[in-house]
């Protein structure tokens, strides 16, 4: 994902990096490296009371931008390293006109529209947003919550691993996919069929083949060193799906054994996720 245009421009002196680290040639008492993460909702004004009730139940703080265009990027810097979750809600009837001002003043910042608002005062941000939902219902509520528990400012990544069965094919909301059928099955050994790979039996057997040893080996020490440049990009959530023919043996075993390593690392935290992340198919947005 990627935030609006960030050539330099017009009078535009100011600019939040990654969805909001903060730089800019006039303003000297902002770090540009701290991490911060601003998040606007583009919706129609039926629906716009409902996300912010959602927005603030996700942790975010919600601000106004009432400010005079000019005076913008210094009034929202400041309002960022003061609570660094920060939302914005744009309607036909609230601040019309903030994407674009935002754009103009190169700020940039992860973009959600709910709905289809229009109106002759609206100019929304030129760009595609990030998502788009149809309208509020309970599952585009748990959508949207689960995008902004993604985008939160975190001191360090969280990694969210989860299992999944290769026959029921690929999981969607994945950012990196493991592939453990390599590895004898315990589903054909007398005594672990019933078990699942969390079992102490099953998972000390699955890591006893060499073949586990390796996928560990080289998959964790990758993952670790780029962990710096997703935060450089705002991700402070990934993802780890990790598959086996029916999810249940040793992807389990796999992904116990990520977590524990990556909570011992001091450089992430993890954890292993009872259900996959809620997805949206592209056809409903």
């Amino acid at each position: 994902m990627g935030g609006p245009r960030s050539e330099a421009g017009g009078e535009a002196h100011f600019h939040l990096g990654p969805f909001g680290a903060v730089s800019g040639n006039r303003s000297p008492a902002w770090n540009g490296e701290q991490a911060l993460s601003l998040v606007l909702i583009l919706t129609e004004e039926r629906f716009r009371e409902g996300l912010e009730e959602l927005t603030a139940e996700a942790g975010f703080t919600l601000w106004d931008g009432t400010v005079r265009d000019a005076e913008l990027p210094e009034r929202l810097t400041r309002q960022l390293t003061a609570t660094p979750d920060l939302a914005m809600t744009v309607s036909e009837r609230v601040r019309p006109d903030l994407g674009r001002v935002l754009d103009d003043q190169q700020v940039r910042y992860w973009l959600v529209q709910v709905g289809d608002p229009r109106g002759d005062a609206l100019n929304p941000p030129s760009r595609q947003p990030h998502r788009h939902l149809l309208g509020l219902d309970r599952s585009t509520k748990g959508y949207l919550s689960q995008l902004l528990d993604d985008w939160r400012d975190r001191a360090q990544v969280r990694v969210d691993c989860f299992t999944f069965a290769f026959r029921d094919g690929l999981p969607a909301e994945a950012d990196w996919v493991l592939d453990t059928r390599f590895l004898d099955s315990p589903y054909w050994i007398p005594g672990m069929r019933e078990r699942t790979g969390s079992d102490d039996l099953v998972r000390k057997h699955v890591m006893a083949e060499p073949g586990a040893q390796r996928l560990i080996e080289g998959f964790l020490p990758m993952l670790l060193d780029l962990l710096d440049l997703y935060q450089t990009q705002r991700r402070s959530v990934l993802r780890v799906a990790v598959g086996c023919t029916g999810g249940k043996h040793r992807s389990v075993a796999i992904v116990s054994e990520i977590v524990e390593r990556l909570n011992s690392s001091g450089r992430a935290t993890a954890r292993h996720l009872d259900h996959p992340p809620l997805h949206l198919p592209q056809s409903l947005d």
